[in-house]
């Protein structure tokens, strides 16, 4: 038969620390908003901030969210592309006093990169069907809301996670 050798609770201590010790520092998975929360902090006011991430392999979103009491609001939305390992901000739209709205957040989103792609098809001279970067920005912005738990999550994009919250923090 075969032992069970002792298990250290090190593990489990670092993601859910007693009062007055620090965790692990990494983001917090999210299942239910679908990204990582890091970069949360609260104002001398009693208001609480954080920044949302989430991502594919095309792209990357922040969202700064504010509680302030019993509302939530957007305050800015940030689309980042990836230049090899470095991300770089293509697109940014600030709100004030916004309720957060999941589904008015995914259409902003949606129409950012919508207009980014349209901007760089004029760069380029290129001359793509309106429905076509409908199409696009469409299916990468979902591909965002893909769950960290998903096997579909690649590896690859796991080592993405310290990365882009390192430099949205």
């Amino acid at each position: 038969m075969a032992t069970i050798q002792n298990i250290s609770n090190s593990l489990f201590d670092s993601m859910l620390p007693t009062f007055g010790n620090t965790g692990n520092g990494l983001p917090v998975w999210n299942e239910g908003q679908k990204m990582f929360i890091s970069s949360e902090y609260e104002s001398a006011a009693g208001n609480r901030y954080y920044k949302g991430l989430r991502f594919c392999e095309k792209l990357a979103i922040v969202e700064t969210v504010g509680l302030y009491h019993t509302w939530s609001y957007i305050n800015s939305i940030e689309v980042y592309v990836f230049e090899g390992k470095q991300t770089k901000l293509v697109s940014k739209r600030q709100f004030d006093k916004q309720f957060y709205d999941a589904n008015f957040i995914k259409e902003q989103t949606k129409q950012m990169v919508k207009d980014y792609l349209h901007g760089q098809t004029k760069i380029q001279n290129a001359v793509v069907p309106m429905s076509r970067l409908e199409e696009e920005s469409n299916s990468v912005v979902e591909k965002s809301y893909t769950s960290f738990l998903s096997e579909e999550f690649g590896n690859k994009m796991q080592d993405m996670v310290p990365l882009l919250c390192a430099a949205n923090q």
